[in-house]
């Protein structure tokens, strides 16, 4: 098959947009938001809809709302397929190994993406959307001219400094509420006994935990799994909370309060800016 002709100007109008992954949550937001603006969207997945190469033919911008791990394998798949003249974007909230495959294996633009929002987000608007280049400059048009539209807020960022910044905000805090709700169901608290006398500053921090296992688990585990700066990070997490527990058992007063101390003023001067 030939590949299209090169249009100069195609960056700047409505493209054909592929998502491949469509049918899973992602993919039916993501259609959604496209169609929002205008644009003409098909999907594919690997047991429905058209053939993912030929998708990846058809499509001047193509979309990955796949998981983490499947990004290598699709992307080995469809990579002789997509067009030079082309876009490929993923949207997974990991970026440097999604960014090494599309790189690899991508004949035209790639640029890594991540909204920092779910499918449960009503639209677009206000929401993060992180933007890792990968190569080229020309397709970059487009995203930031949809993006603008739909009222987010892009944010730039290399891709390993986006893992490791989604290491610190999402896997040391769904492992921590993690830890929180094993220790919980541990020491027999009973949420239907025990949570109306708890206050509403604990039922908001449950209400948090009740909110992460409405998720899907495996994508928690993977965020973790996959995330080289996710290791060291809730090691850290587990030091802390073991020399917490020491003192405690050690009774030893001063020592907590000047841990306290610490991270109060550690958030204070964060705060307060330069």
């Amino acid at each position: 098959m030939e590949d299209p002709p090169f249009s100069d100007d195609a960056p700047f109008g409505k493209p054909l947009v592929g998502v491949i992954g469509g049918q899973g949550r992602m993919g039916r937001w993501l259609k959604a938001r496209l169609e929002e603006d205008g644009h003409e969207v098909r999907t594919a997945d690997l047991n429905h809809g058209p053939p993912l190469c030929e998708l990846a033919a058809a499509c001047p911008v193509l979309i990955l709302a796949v998981p983490v791990p499947a990004v290598g394998e699709v992307m080995a798949q469809i990579g002789p397929f997509t067009r030079p003249d082309g876009l490929v974007l993923d949207i997974a909230s990991l970026k440097a190994a999604p960014l090494t495959a599309m790189l690899r294996h991508a004949r035209g633009e790639v640029i890594g993406g991540h909204p920092l929002c779910g499918p449960t987000a009503p639209s677009l608007a206000g929401q993060l959307f992180f933007v890792c280049p990968g190569r080229g400059e020309r397709w970059r048009a487009w995203l930031q001219g949809w993006l603008e539209r739909a009222g987010a807020r892009m944010v730039e960022m290399e891709a390993a400094a986006h893992d490791r910044l989604m290491a610190q905000v999402q896997s040391l805090r769904h492992m921590l509420l993690l830890g929180l709700g094993s220790a919980l169901m541990e020491a027999g608290f009973d949420p239907a006994r025990d949570l109306p006398l708890a206050g509403p500053w604990f039922g908001s921090l449950l209400g948090l935990l009740e909110h992460q296992g409405q998720q899907p688990a495996g994508l928690y585990a993977d965020l973790a799994l996959n995330n080289p700066a996710a290791p060291p990070l809730l090691a850290a997490l587990a030091q802390n909370l073991a020399r917490i527990a020491q003192m405690t058992a050690a009774g030893d007063r001063q020592g907590l309060v000047e841990m306290m101390d610490q991270v109060r003023d550690y958030l204070a001067a964060g705060r307060a800016g330069p």
